[in-house]
């Protein structure tokens, strides 16, 4: 009988840990949102859409880029921007830095999960909230108490301090998790009914408030309806995060306003939507935590660092360390 692993989190940390695992293993996601992707998310509302999470993502190491250049073969993922420029009080300033393919998903960012997860075994709007020591593995309950199956092997790629909770005292990983600082970041969505032309598809900001700023239309396989997607810097958003959001949004679109001169107050949608976890400051510094005695396990972005890619590195060693394991049993 195969070895059989919960991975709790269908974000690409977990979706590439399963990929790799599930040739030796019986594997099953647990995923507690309808989506797949993690911060790589998407929203629509009343006709537009939003890639309200990740902007875009590289690929620097020779394995991650056969992964992107085959999402963009598969039409999973496409090229975007052609340039990011930098937007300050003073004006506009040109990317001048030397380009490097940016990548996103098709046709919202979470197409580079979905497709990578093709075959795999996920059960959506399921939130593993307890584990509990079962004979010879652990059994898994929701947050209603209600079973969620028993397993050999529990992998957590959930954000370090949801992971934290999750794990038992004994996992010789916690003072690793206690570690790691992970910072909030506000998403300000803004829908039009007509064309915008602001000069540019995205710019990182320099202001007190804002960090980023996005148009979805100019982004290849999206709504053709003008859309804003707009960033608080992680900073900023630390200071709120427990502020009342029609505060925190009338804040946002004051920074806007000053600097581009409009105001989007009156829009036809306006949404705001708070990452609690968004941006690695201090990470694990380690490729991932795993306790042989226990069969539990950690990986993602925020063992290695704040790009996609650090999650797929972080999955890819516990994978290999998994492998041994599975082939060896």
């Amino acid at each position: 009988m195969k070895t059989s692993i919960a991975i709790i989190g269908a974000g690409i940390a977990g979706i590439t840990l399963a990929r790799a695992t599930s040739p030796a293993a019986d594997v099953t996601i647990f995923e507690k949102s309808r989506g797949l992707g993690g911060r790589m998310a998407n929203r629509r509302r009343e006709g537009f859409a939003f890639d309200h999470g990740a902007q875009y993502f590289t690929a620097r190491s020779p394995a991650f880029r056969s992964v992107a250049e085959g999402a963009v073969e598969a039409g999973n993922a496409g090229i975007w921007p052609n340039a990011v420029h930098t937007l300050t009080a003073d004006g506009l300033v040109n990317d001048s830095r030397p380009p490097e393919p940016r990548y996103i998903g098709l046709p919202s960012m979470s197409g580079l999960a979905n497709g990578l997860a093709d075959g795999l075994q996920i059960r959506k709007e399921a939130t593993v909230a307890a584990l509990k020591r079962a004979e010879d593995g652990w059994s898994l309950t929701d947050s209603e108490g209600q079973d969620l199956g028993r397993f050999d092997l529990v992998i957590s790629t959930a954000p370090a301090p949801q992971t934290s909770r999750l794990m038992p005292e004994a996992f010789s990983g916690r003072e690793a998790l206690a570690s790691v600082r992970i910072s909030g970041c506000f998403t300000l969505m803004i829908g039009l009914n007509g064309p915008l032309d602001l000069g540019f598809e995205a710019a990182r900001i320099e202001a007190p408030v804002l960090s980023w700023i996005a148009v979805e239309a100019s982004k290849p396989g999206r709504s053709g309806r003008t859309a804003l997607t707009i960033h608080s810097r992680n900073d900023w958003a630390e200071a709120n995060l427990e502020r009342d959001r029609s505060e925190v949004q009338a804040e946002m679109l004051q920074s806007l306003k000053q600097l581009l001169g409009r105001d989007f107050s009156t829009a036809a949608w306006i949404d705001l939507h708070r990452w609690r976890y968004a941006n690695v400051e201090k990470p694990v510094g380690q490729s991932f935590l795993f306790d042989a005695a226990l069969g539990l396990g950690a990986c993602g972005d925020w063992c290695l660092g704040n790009r996609v890619e650090a999650a797929v590195e972080s999955a890819t060693a516990l994978s290999e360390r998994l492998m041994t394991r599975l082939q060896g049993a």
